[in-house]
C-alpha cells in the first residue's frame, strides 16, 4: 500500500496579496508626493508674491520718504542755477538730460523743489515709463557741537558768535570756520555733494562740491553737473553773482546749505529683471526695487488763480501747465507695478501686482491765501 505525503503549508504572502499591498503602497506614496509637490508649489508662489510685495512696498516706502522732504530748507521758487548753460541733469542709463527738461515740461530758471518727468523714463514693455526728480536739505552732517553746516552764515560776528569763515573771490573755495562748524568726521562733506548758498538779498547758487582739505572745500571747474567755474562770464546764478556788487570779490552774510538731488526710474540694465533706481546727486544709482516695471507719477496742483483750487483737478495732472509751476505741486501720486523676479514653475508665468498711494510734500503746502 503507497504511503501519501501531505504537503505542508508554507507561512507568507500569496502573489495576490503583494500585488494589492504594492498598489496600496504606490497609491500611498503617489498621494504624498503630490501633497509634498503641491505643498512645495504653494510654499514657491508665496515666495514669489512676498518678494514682489516687498519690492512694491520698499519703492512706495523710499519714494515716499524722498518726497515728504522735498523742498525743506530750499526756497518754494527754488535755487538758483547758473544760466544760459548747459546744466546735465541725472538720467537713465542710456538717456542724456539737460535741465530744463524740455517742453512741455516746465521750463524754470531755478532747479525747483519737484520736477516732474512724465514719460521721460525708458520704455518698458511697450509702456514709457516717469522719472521725477526732489530737492531737500541734507542735514546729516551734525558736529560734536551740534552744529549743522547751515547753523550760522559761513561769515558771521555777533555777540554770541564769530565765524571767520570766508569765501575765496573768484567763488571757487569756501573756508569753514571749525569754531562754528566741523564739516569733517562722520557724515562729513566730500566730493559730489552739492551746496546751496543764500546771500543777504535771499538770491541762491548751488555748487558741485570737487575736493575737501580740512575746513577748505572747492568747487573746481568740469563737476558732474557744470554748476561750477563760471566766474569769467559772472554768469547769474552763479556763486560768483552772490558778491556784494559784481566783481567786488566780497560776499554778504552768506549761509551754506548741503542740498540733495534725489532721482528715481526704472532701469533695463538688467533686461531681464527691471529695476526701479534711486540716485543721489550724480552718485551710483542704486537698487530700491526689483522686478518693477511701471512707474506713473500724477500731480496734485495748486492753480495759479486760487490757491486753494487744482487746475486740472485734484491731483491728476501729469505736470504744471499754463501759468503753474512745479513750486505749486501739493501732492504726488504714485503708481508702481512690478512682477515677481523670477517665473512660476507651474505654468511658466510671473506673478504681477501693483501699488497706489498719495505722498504730501510737506514744505509745498503752505500758502498763502491772504496776498
Amino acid at each position: 500500500m503507497a504511503r501519501t505525503t501531505k504537503m505542508k503549508r508554507q507561512a507568507g504572502f500569496s502573489l495576490l496579496e503583494l500585488m494589492v499591498s504594492v498598489s496600496i503602497l504606490v497609491a500611498v506614496v503617489g498621494v504624498t508626493l503630490k501633497v509634498l509637490v503641491d505643498a512645495q508649489h504653494a510654499n514657491e508662489g508665496v515666495t514669489l508674491l512676498a518678494d514682489l510685495n516687498a519690492n512694491l512696498r520698499a519703492s512706495m516706502i523710499n519714494m515716499g520718504r524722498d518726497i515728504i522732504q522735498a523742498g525743506e530748507s530750499v526756497p518754494q521758487g527754488g535755487i538758483g542755477y547758473p544760466q544760459g548753460l548747459a546744466i546735465n541733469w541725472p538720467a537713465p542709463t542710456g538717456k542724456s538730460y539737460t535741465y530744463p527738461l524740455p517742453a512741455p515740461l516746465p521750463q524754470s530758471t531755478t532747479l525747483m523743489p519737484v520736477v516732474p518727468g512724465a514719460a521721460e523714463g525708458l520704455t518698458i514693455n511697450g509702456a514709457v515709463t516717469d522719472a521725477i526728480w526732489m530737492i531737500y536739505a541734507d542735514n546729516s552732517l551734525l558736529d560734536a557741537n551740534n552744529h549743522l553746516i547751515n547753523s550760522f552764515p559761513v561769515t558771521i560776528a555777533s555777540a554770541s558768535t564769530t565765524c571767520t569763515g570766508s569765501i575765496a573771490a573768484t567763488g571757487l573755495t569756501v573756508t569753514f570756520d571749525p569754531n562754528c562748524v566741523v564739516i569733517t568726521g562722520e557724515n562729513a562733506i566730500v566730493p559730489g555733494n552739492l551746496i546751496m548758498f543764500t546771500a543777504p538779498t535771499g538770491a541762491t547758487s548751488i555748487q558741485t562740491v570737487t575736493s575737501v582739505a580740512g575746513q577748505v572745500v572747492s568747487f573746481a571747474a568740469g563737476d558732474a553737473f557744470n554748476f561750477n567755474g563760471h566766474v569769467a562770464t559772472k554768469t547769474p546764478g552763479s556763486l560768483y553773482s552772490l558778491q556784494t556788487s559784481p566783481g567786488s570779490g566780497t560776499y554778504g552774510t552768506t549761509t551754506a546749505t548741503r542740498v540733495r538731488l534725489v532721482t528715481y526710474y526704472i532701469s533695463n540694465s538688467n533686461p531681464n529683471l527691471p529695476q526701479l533706481m534711486r540716485q543721489v546727486n550724480f552718485l551710483a544709482p542704486q537698487v530700491i526695487g526689483q522686478g518693477i516695471e511701471s512707474l506713473q507719477i500724477s500731480y496734485g496742483i495748486a492753480g495759479s488763480n486760487n490757491p486753494g483750487s487744482y487746475a486740472n483737478g485734484p491731483g491728476n495732472a501729469k505736470y504744471p501747465t499754463g501759468t503753474d509751476t512745479p513750486a505749486q505741486i501739493r501732492e504726488v501720486n504714485l503708481f508702481v507695478a512690478g512682477r515677481s523676479e523670477n517665473t512660476f514653475s507651474q505654468g511658466g508665468q510671473f506673478f504681477r501686482d501693483n501699488m497706489v498711494t498719495k505722498v504730501c510734500v510737506r514744505s509745498l503746502s503752505f500758502i498763502n491765501r491772504y496776498n
